[in-house]
């Protein structure tokens, strides 16, 4: 039996509200939970609540009713917090699913009022503000498991991988961008940044990437990031092969689904821009090193590069003093190599 059978609904229909504040990636993966609940409740009101930065990349998805965004700093102020559970409250949610498992995310959650709450137990404090604490579950190496996981056990579905939804107006901002840069569809993303230095692949190695596969005509090629990346983007796109763009820190969060949607091919580390990649359904060839992949389970061509060394995954613990080895010896030579694959699979 599904959880939610069990729940309390003052309506003819569930009001939900799915907490999922940060970061991309995960808010990415976490659509196989929104996902699972649209399809066993079509009628349903679904809301989520989001970090401001971090909310965007939902703006617009048609099976959100409501998207509600809230500064970093929320915590920490008084009147924000008493604003946030004055609109929860009164949005009268009949479930609230925290798929965080933060403290912070239960005590966003438990602002909603008489709502019943579920969320991810863990070994942070304020499991009390749960009403129903889950245990995360699902099979490593598919993509977005302990989301696909919860979604099964509340809805009694299995759930599908992660989907993004790419409104018709971003869809247009996008095609104006696009011509007005003289860029077709079908062009190779390059998606090099992520938070961790153990995460990223080496800077050099991504124009000797992209000369590998323009030697065997693929191309052109875009770089994307945000504002932070600015810099290395900067240095990387000059030695790109000619024709290139370098779109890192000049779209809005919005707008990645949208033009990742329009690539031929997506290469990246793990960063939530490889993982929209696979979210629109594009080959992704996506590279690990550090932190544990996922192998299946995607609905798009996919490749995952990952040599799994003894010392692999160390995620925030690395032990090769900033060798980085795992991430080294992924060679622009080898990953070309899997991107032609990638681009001959049916």
């Amino acid at each position: 039996m599904a959880l939610t059978d069990s729940l309390p609904v003052r309506g003819s229909q569930p009001r939900i509200l799915i907490v999922r504040l940060s970061a991309l990636g995960d808010i990415v993966f976490a659509t196989s939970l929104l996902e699972g609940l649209r399809r066993r409740f079509p009628q349903a009101h679904i809301a989520w609540l989001a970090q401001t930065g971090f909310g965007g990349v939902l703006d617009g998805d048609p099976r959100l009713d409501e998207l509600i965004t809230v500064p970093r700093d929320t915590l920490r102020s008084p009147a924000a917090l008493l604003r946030l559970r004055r609109r929860l409250t009164e949005s009268r949610y009949d479930w609230v699913i925290d798929c965080q498992g933060l403290l912070k995310s239960r005590v966003f959650a438990s602002l909603a009022g008489g709502a019943t709450r579920i969320g991810f137990d863990s070994k942070e404090p304020g499991s009390f503000l749960l009403h129903h604490p889950m245990a995360k579950g699902g099979i490593d190496w598919d993509i977005a498991p302990e989301y696909r996981h919860l979604a099964q056990q509340l809805t009694g579905q299995e759930a599908p991988p992660p989907t993004l939804r790419v409104s018709d107006t971003i869809r247009d901002t996008v095609a104006e961008g696009m011509a007005h840069r003289g860029l077709a569809p079908g062009f190779i993303a390059l998606c090099p940044f992520t938070t961790r230095p153990q995460k990223h692949w080496f800077e050099e190695y991504w124009p000797q990437l992209a000369q590998l596969l323009a030697d065997q005509g693929l191309g052109p090629f875009v770089v994307f990031g945000g504002p932070a990346d600015r810099g290395t983007a900067e240095r990387i796109h000059p030695q790109l092969p000619p024709g290139s763009y370098n779109l890192a820190g000049e779209t809005r969060l919005p707008e990645l689904g949208g033009w990742l949607s329009q690539a031929g091919l997506v290469i990246g580390v793990d960063t939530g821009l490889t993982h929209i990649g696979i979210a629109v359904r594009r080959p992704t060839l996506a590279l690990f090193g550090s932190t544990c992949p996922y192998t299946r389970g995607a609905d798009s061509p996919l490749t995952v590069m990952y040599d799994a060394l003894p010392c692999a995954p160390c995620r925030r613990d690395p032990t090769c003093g900033g060798q980085w080895t795992c991430m080294r010896q992924l060679t622009p030579i080898r990953v070309a190599a899997e991107a032609l694959k990638l681009l001959k699979t049916p």
